[in-house]
């Protein structure tokens, strides 16, 4: 048994030096470079870079996911544009359970928007592109309609927070009881791969293995965060108030969506094409819940284009 386990510790240590190595050459394709920021009472990890010059994207993640979520589509942007892409709280290498003063973490939509402004001000930077990918988009509209000051346009991915007409096959297993985004036990993460992304970039498998005894390792942070996820919807209640909020946001607005989506139904498009005044849409065939990582070119040139129509 000894020597089993001291086999198994020397493999996840080389998995581990895999797969840091991996993360850093992916960031410096991307010019990205990690950075630590305390703002509020939040400490963030960020990914920034880019071109120091150009207007600034901030890139805001979904449930369970972290700042490297956002590393191909900004190899695409990085000429352009100044990046940033921010580690949630209770995600990645920010706050996790408790704040820097010993408080526990909420994670409610809401008050990761403030977050979100909080650390704006802590950088001195008046106005982003804000880009947020399904949690990460609900807190995009929630910022929308708390801050359009500080917005020159809100990118929308596969957004969280819209009641859709056609209920998504994810929402119909969390009826069952079962939650496909958590993974509890070997295995469950890779099927959770297959379940968000019907265009899956190749992972080499010590990356992945790594990439799945975090996601184990995270469980219970991941049962709270969804807990407030879903106590945060319940609080918006009604799909009219949700309607009636969207018609507030003014701030330009493009939709990106991928139509083969299992977790946030395609059909949410059309509730906030026709709420939403300043909104244009794209929807992106073949591709599932997560574009900006299953299809970075298109989701660049459909954000170039948006931009270049301002």
């Amino acid at each position: 048994m000894g020597f089993l386990t001291t086999f198994l510790a020397g493999c996840q240590r080389v998995q581990d030096d895999i797969y840091t190595s991996a993360m850093a050459f992916e960031r410096a394709r991307a010019n990205l470079e990690l950075t630590h920021v305390s703002a509020g009472d939040i400490d963030f990890a960020l990914l920034t870079g880019g071109n120091p010059n150009g207007e600034t994207i901030l890139m805001v993640h979904g449930f369970g996911a972290d700042k490297d979520s956002w590393v191909r589509l900004a190899i695409e942007l990085k000429d352009t544009y100044h990046l940033i892409a921010v580690d949630l709280a209770g995600h990645g290498e920010s706050s996790l359970y408790k704040n820097n003063k010993g408080e526990e973490l909420g994670f409610l939509i809401t008050s990761q928007a403030a977050r979100l402004n909080a650390l704006l001000d802590k950088l001195k930077i008046k106005k982003v592109h804000l880009m947020g990918n399904s949690m990460g988009g609900a807190i995009g509209l929630a910022f929308a309609a708390l801050y359009p000051q500080r917005l020159q346009s809100l990118v929308l991915l596969d957004n969280a927070g819209i009641e859709s007409p056609r209920e998504s096959e994810f929402f119909k297993l969390l009826d069952k009881g079962e939650n496909p985004l958590i993974a509890r036990k070997p295995g469950d993460y890779f099927e959770l791969l297959d379940f968000v992304m019907s265009e899956k970039p190749f992972i080499p498998w010590p990356v992945s293995a790594v990439m799945e005894r975090k996601a184990i390792a995270r469980v219970d942070l991941n049962d709270k965060v969804f807990a407030d996820l879903m106590k945060s919807q319940a609080e918006m209640g009604e799909a009219d108030f949700v309607n009636s909020m969207l018609t507030t946001i003014k701030t330009p607005s493009l939709i990106i969506w991928g139509e083969e989506d299992r977790v946030l139904d395609v059909s949410c498009v059309k509730v906030m094409e026709t709420y939403m005044p300043n909104a244009k849409s794209v929807i992106l065939p073949g591709i599932g819940h997560v574009p900006m990582v299953e299809a970075p070119e298109q989701v660049s040139v459909a954000f170039r284009n948006f931009v270049a129509n301002l």
